[in-house]
């Protein structure tokens, strides 16, 4: 073993489809500095796990849950640091599951001191939905100010380097050493 201990940290989950597995994929490979375009991925069945190094005596532990396993997944914020909850904004049937799902998540007690990154993924899509009407429609606004945990909002595309920086960036600084 190098010596270095992955803590169980990052919960990964959205609906099916929204881009999980890919963004894991993405944060693991060492060629995330080219644009990429993204391999076609089977659903995952139950979790995934996929460590990535943050430094030579950290690495991170990501979990992705099935969205067809939404009921389980309250069972693994217990064990999160931070969670990242991804929702594709071309899919117009799938945006009403996520709202409940997202406002599940954001008023479930064991969920107050998580930081909780909302990835609005697909941006650069010629199909995505007016991200007004997103904003709208989840009530981000509101969450911004009122939901216990601290959520940050950002808008994004997978197969964009930039993208996968931005949220590289935010698990760095959510697993500071204390």
């Amino acid at each position: 073993s190098s010596g270095i201990n992955a803590e169980y940290g990052c919960l990964v989950i959205g609906c099916c489809g929204v881009g999980k597995s890919t963004l894991l994929n993405r944060l693991s490979s060492e060629e995330v500095a080219v644009k990429q375009s993204l391999p076609v991925l089977t659903p995952t069945v139950g979790s995934n796990v996929q460590d990535i190094t943050l430094s030579r005596k950290k690495c991170i532990r990501l979990r992705e849950v099935s969205g067809s396993l939404r009921q389980t997944w309250s069972q693994y914020y217990g064990d999160s640091r931070a969670i990242i909850f991804l929702l594709d904004i071309t899919n117009r049937a799938q945006l009403s599951t996520s709202q409940v799902e997202l406002l599940k998540l954001l008023s479930n007690p064991s969920v107050r001191e998580i930081p909780v990154l909302l990835v609005l993924n697909k941006n650069k899509s010629p199909l995505v939905l007016d991200l007004s009407q997103i904003y709208n429609i989840f009530n981000i606004d509101g969450i911004l100010k009122h939901a216990l945990p601290v959520v940050k909002v950002i808008e994004a595309d997978l197969s964009e380097q930039s993208s996968i920086e931005t949220i590289l960036s935010w698990i760095r600084d959510k697993y500071k050493s204390p």
